[in-house]
């Protein structure tokens, strides 16, 4: 019975010291597969014969221990290792890493999978896909679907993500203007100042509106505008007045009205911010010369998606020609309460197992979630001089158990031998 137990025992030593290597060289072959996780296995020793089952102390005598012969050993579990791995820049806008806890989600049009390699496409369509399998990369909420005030970029009901190159958005007309800098105290009363900003209509015409400032009495101005192809109401603007500092007295605002006939002939309200009464951040009048400008307005002109971005929320971000930046959609995150549980479905993705739990799908940055790095990917987390030197005592392991069926073998042989 000893000599089929050593048998036994030499063979499962066999197995399972040739699944160590089986699960070494896999994570070794993977050493350079963006995203990979890497797997450990973990032994138990399997049966055992009782020769004796050992008893108590009695009055008189000690106690006496059991006698067991083992059956060798079995593999136990083969775990996966989820420790990030080194994100290394690539530059590629489509090439995105997960930093943090998460998975993004991809879709073959019937179910979800998941992965932490980040490497993006686009195809023909526009969808962002997994560049490997085609599978288009899932979105969060309702970003980017049409609202009343914004075009529609996504589809509702449908959870993949399209970049529409080359989608148009239309013009905004300006409705803000805000001033900033210096009224020169040492003006004289009649003496004039003029700057211009270039504004827009309501179908993002780009039109070149002109303020000119007169100055009508002691630390107060009037002012007056032109725009190009069309009228202005509401001007002048009297009585803008600056306090004995130089700060500004008031308003802090007023309105004009830009019109464009024949096409345009209703009044566009455009509102002049002069600044904070009693502050100097934005006319003031102080020594020196004038320096006042229009530095900025809400209007633009028509543009279209030229290209995008992905910042850290994973939002994409389209940037038009016009200079207008639109967020386009936002991906999503998967995040599991057993990492452990998920099943290796190969081409670096992974499917929902029986003790993972279901996924807790969302945006970045929620829930616990990691942060989308973009231009970078995530390497594997195979560490080498580790797997090498497991790679040593699976391979002395191996030798170890065959000496031992060898040894076993010898004796049964000697046996055979005796009975000739």
């Amino acid at each position: 019975m000893a000599l089929s137990s050593a048998l036994l025992s030499g063979v499962t030593g066999l197995t399972i010291s040739q699944t160590m290597l089986d699960v070494v060289g896999n994570n070794l072959a993977n050493s350079q597969t963006s995203g990979f996780k890497s797997q450990r296995v973990s032994f138990q020793d399997l049966l055992y014969q009782t020769q004796k089952a050992g008893s108590g102390p009695s009055p008189a005598v000690g106690g006496v221990n059991p006698s067991q012969i083992g059956f060798g050993a079995l593999v136990g579990s083969v775990d996966s290792n989820f420790r990030p791995g080194a994100l290394t820049t690539t530059g590629r806008s489509l090439d995105l890493a997960v930093s943090g806890v998460g998975f993004f989600v991809v879709n073959n049009g019937k179910q979800n999978y998941f992965t932490r390699n980040g490497t993006f496409d686009l195809d023909q369509q526009g969808y962002v896909v997994d560049a490997a399998t085609g599978f288009r990369l899932q979105r969060a909420g309702s970003l980017g679907e049409a609202t009343a005030t914004t075009p529609a970029f996504q589809t509702p009901g449908n959870r993949g993500i399209r970049i529409p190159l080359g989608i148009g958005i239309p013009g905004s007309a300006t409705a803000n203007v805000s001033l900033r800098g210096n009224l020169t105290a040492s003006a004289a009363v009649n003496d004039t100042y003029t700057t211009a900003i270039q504004t827009f209509d309501s179908q993002g015409t780009q039109r070149s509106l002109t303020l000119t400032f007169t100055k009508t009495a002691p630390n107060t101005w009037s002012l007056n505008a032109s725009v190009s192809g069309g009228t202005v109401t509401g001007v002048p603007i009297t009585g803008i007045t600056f306090n004995a500092n130089g700060t500004l007295a008031g308003p802090a605002s007023a309105t004009i009205n830009l019109a464009f006939p024949p096409d345009l002939p209703t009044a566009q309200p455009v509102n002049i911010n002069f600044g904070t009464v009693g502050q100097a951040d934005g006319l003031s009048q102080f020594g020196g010369d004038s320096t006042a400008v229009a530095v900025r307005q809400d209007g633009f002109s028509s543009g279209t998606l030229i290209t995008f971005n992905v910042d850290a929320g994973g939002i994409f971000q389209g940037i038009f020609s016009n200079g207008e930046i639109r967020p386009l959609a936002q991906l999503a995150l998967a995040s599991f309460a057993n990492e452990g549980g998920l099943i290796r479905e190969g081409q670096n993705l992974f499917s929902q197992g029986n003790n993972s739990g279901p996924p807790d799908i969302d945006a970045p940055q929620t829930g616990g979630r990691g942060s989308i790095q973009a231009g970078a990917l995530e390497g594997s987390n195979v560490d080498v001089s580790n797997e090498f030197t497991r790679l040593i005592l699976a391979q002395r392991s191996f030798q170890i158990n065959a000496r031992a069926v060898s040894a076993a073998s010898d004796v049964l042989q000697e046996l055979a031998n005796i009975v000739r």
